[in-house]
């Protein structure tokens, strides 16, 4: 019986090669866009490469209410309550960003690497392809040192050889015993090129580190085991804490607490709310398609209904007429899924190769048992609602149908209602994803005015990696090297100024904070005391930045490592913990009895990361001559071109000190730009998804004005028969359609509100513009539906009426 309706279902689609070929792309569209998506979304949110089991796997993260923080660093002590755990957790590893400069091809190398503990990869599931990873014996101070590599530089610096292992390799001029190759899909943390040991001194385990969050830690769960059991067994052990710390408990005074989250949903960083939205976006493309595809089998219903009135005559059942054009529907989506399943996720790689690479850097797309089974869903889901409104308009007029009725010409609007009602939703959906990509596009154009408080205009900058003990742990040789390479670029011709500062505002891997007490004002009982962001600069900083000093001076040229210490604050630092005082002329601390900073300066607030969110909470400046062992970004200003200093940069570093290279050379604007990085990818795929959507209601549109208007035929010659002009033909039809755009439009308002009030709460800015979003959509969609009516219209209106009134 199947048999004979899938050749039945095979030569009826054979018939009509147009509907067949527009049905399955209409299908594909919707169901490839969801299929690529999704690719994107389980490569990025739900399995990471490389990890096995990710969703047993937890990053460690503490929380400061007082001082709004929540971050993904923790303290070694954090870490050992964690692992204590034992029923909970089955391995815990802490890891710490570091680098290395490495000679290859006759350059120096910056290679981005991470010191792990013992239980790294045996946490993530990563196994080498050649060697091994470390032993207990080798993750002691002084062992060693050993490495692991990265299979990207096995391939680029050693040629893929074997004869790697057991090689010595040059890190920051000291030599490092390759003891093993990591498996090409393992990236984790991304961009890392190697692996060491993390070699914590005796003392970092000592409770009272247990507040100095240095660290990421990651938690592999036992099979069986919560988030959330973990997390009540980490409560316990922050009560025993505070217990031990006694009545004025630090612990307790900043409200402080650890707890875990899933990696799956720590791993996305800044990609996870992009791709939350246009995972929303494809699924209503998908429902346009849907609808599209209903469309035209309700109107291919229509015309076949002299075929199914002869059947039915003949005795054909309903159900054996439903399940013959069930199988053609199944068909076309079948196919369609076919297609969706090959082309998804090679769009999908597409899109990610298409992301900024700031956010998809480190991500792979693949196919596998979830994407197919995800795909799969959408072309049945697509099925069934492309299906469901004909399949229930023939078993409703199956009773009834016979010959009469399949002779009439003549058919009424209202007997269109379930296809204009698939109309509406395009037009309601479409409308929606207009409105969105205005509104969100509105919400950029406000970011892009946001003043970060400098001007990042013809700035360039540069970091350098201390490579060797010649300037590692040396503070004089890293302060003298630090002024050569200022005085050097700022001797350049075309420079106008030129300033060293760690970390760099804008860039992603930098960035820092502590607490800070100040001098002769004691704590109030439960106060945690004062906390900032904090950052080292040269006395040109201002200069460069063009930060507005308010009150008081800048860090100067005299202010030297044998001079007073000196610290310059912010102005939101200053009203925080200074509202009614002058902070000038006070001491602050942040290392301990007798060693303080004089306050000497006042400056204004700038933005440390990002334009959608200003995450500070105050900042302290401290002179690069007075810090121990600070890492220095370079600065230059000039009125100029300033990528054009980028060899001047890396000529400065270089003669300052050997083995030294300038890296990550950019422009101060991009790295600007960059923190609107995703909410340029929104943008930018919902207005695709936003065409997409528009296409999809013109030809829905369009096919039912054309359907409509044929169905009408003999009624239109009836009433030019009887004196209708052209013109009120053409206005007969624009009205119908305007009617059915009109309350699309109004359900698209109503969601596009409803939508708006949802999102304005996770994206800052959002919201703004509504009016002009939906005016904007409201027109659009107006005129692609006239457009859409003008052919059928003038179709309809071109009717001779005798001969019209003769076929009918």
């Amino acid at each position: 019986m199947l048999l004979n309706d899938l050749r039945h279902a095979l030569r009826q689609l054979a018939r009509m090669p147009g509907f067949t070929l527009t049905a399955i792309l209409t299908f594909a569209l919707g169901i490839g866009a969801n299929s690529a998506i999704f690719s994107v979304v389980n490569g990025v949110l739900r399995h990471p490469a490389g990890v096995d089991y990710p969703e047993r796997v937890a990053v460690m993260k503490v929380r400061y209410p007082q001082f709004m923080l929540d971050i993904p660093f923790v303290s070694v002590p954090d870490l050992i309550d964690a692992a204590s755990l034992k029923d909970q957790v089955e391995a815990a590893s802490l890891a710490r960003d570091t680098s290395f400069n490495i000679v290859h091809d006759g350059t120096v190398e910056h290679l981005p690497a991470e010191r792990v503990g013992v239980q790294w990869f045996q946490l993530f599931g990563a196994r080498p392809i050649l060697g091994r990873t470390f032993t207990p014996e080798e993750d002691h101070p002084g062992a060693g040192p050993e490495a692991v590599i990265s299979y990207g530089l096995w391939q680029r610096a050693f040629g893929g050889r074997r004869d790697v292992l057991g090689r010595n390799i040059l890190l920051d001029q000291k030599p490092y015993h390759v003891i093993g190759v990591m498996r090409s899909d393992f990236d984790w943390p991304r961009g890392k090129q190697l692996w060491v040991p993390i070699a914590l001194d005796p003392q970092a385990f000592s409770p009272h580190e247990r507040f100095n969050e240095f660290y990421t830690a990651f938690l592999r769960l036992r099979p069986g085991v919560s988030i959330a059991q973990v997390n009540a067994g980490l409560a316990q052990k922050m009560q025993e804490e505070i217990v031990r710390e006694g009545k004025d408990a630090y612990g307790k005074s900043s409200g402080w607490s650890m707890y875990t989250a899933p990696l799956t949903q720590f791993a996305a960083g800044p990609l996870r709310k992009p791709l939350d939205v246009l995972f929303g976006v494809v699924a209503l493309v998908l429902l346009i398609a849907s609808a599209n595809v209903a469309g035209l089998f309700l109107a291919r219903a229509s015309t076949r209904t002299r075929e199914f009135a002869i059947r039915t005559a003949l005795g054909a059942s309903a159900p054996a007429i439903l399940r013959e054009f069930l199988m053609e529907i199944l068909l076309l989506a079948g196919v369609a899924t076919l297609i969706g399943m090959i082309a998804g996720p090679l769009f999908g790689r597409l899109l990610l190769w298409l992301i900024p690479n700031s956010l998809a850097e480190g991500y792979s797309v693949h196919m596998d048992p979830a994407v197919l089974a995800v795909t799969g869903a959408a072309g049945l889901f697509t099925a069934l609602i492309a299906g469901i409104g004909p399949a229930l308009k023939l078993i409703r007029q199956h009773p009834s149908l016979n010959m009469r009725d399949s002779r009439s010409a003549t058919a009424s609007v209202e007997k269109q209602r379930l296809r204009a009602a698939f109309v509406v939703s395009e037009v309601a959906i479409a409308c929606l994803l207009l409105t969105g990509t205005g509104l969100f596009l509105a919400s950029l154009r406000q970011l892009q005015r946001v003043d970060p408080g400098f001007n990042p205009q013809g700035v360039l900058a540069t970091s350098v990696y201390y490579s060797g003990d010649e300037l590692k742990r040396q503070q004089p040789r890293q302060a003298a090297f630090i002024d050569a390479v200022v005085s050097n670029l700022a001797g350049q011709s075309g420079v106008s100024a030129a300033a060293a500062v760690e970390p760099l505002p804008f860039d992603p891997e930098e960035g820092g904070s502590s607490s800070f007490t100040i001098v002769g004002r004691p704590l109030a009982p439960n106060d945690a005391g004062p906390h900032s962001q904090l950052a080292y600069a040269t006395p040109d900083y201002l200069k460069v930045m063009q930060i507005p000093l308010i009150a008081g001076r800048w860090i100067a040229p005299e202010d030297r490592a044998n001079t007073q210490d000196v610290a310059v604050i912010d102005a939101r630092l200053a009203k925080r913990y200074w509202p009614n005082e002058n902070p000038i002329g006070q001491h602050i601390s942040s290392g301990g009895a007798g060693h303080s900073a004089l306050v000497v300066g006042i400056v204004e607030t700038i933005r440390l990361n990002s334009l959608e969110e200003d995450t500070s909470d105050g900042m302290r400046y401290y002179a690069f001559a007075q810090a121990d062992d600070v890492l220095a970004n370079f600065l230059i200003r000039t009125p100029g071109n300033p990528n054009s200093f980028a060899h001047a940069m890396q000529r400065a570093v270089a003669s300052a000190a050997s083995g030294q290279a300038a890296y990550d050379i950019q422009t101060l604007q991009s790295l600007v730009s960059a923190s609107l990085a995703g909410r340029r990818l929104i943008v930018a795929m919902l207005a695709t998804f936003a065409g997409l959507a528009l296409l999809l209601a013109l030809v829905g549109i369009y096919g039912l004005i054309s359907y409509v208007t044929t169905q009408r035929t003999g009624e239109v010659a009836i009433r030019m028969a009887l004196g209708a002009q052209r013109f009120h033909i053409l206005g007969l039809v624009l009205t119908s359609v305007l009617a059915w755009i009109t309350t699309g439009l109004t359900i698209g308002v109503a969601l596009s509100l409803i939508a708006s009030a949802f999102l304005r709460s996770s994206f800052a800015a959002f919201g703004s513009g509504m009016l002009s979003a939906l005016g904007g959509a409201i027109a659009t969609l107006v005129i692609v539906g006239v457009i859409a009516t003008l052919l059928p219209a003038y179709r309809a209106a071109s009717i001779q009426p005798v001969e019209a009134l003769r076929n009918d």
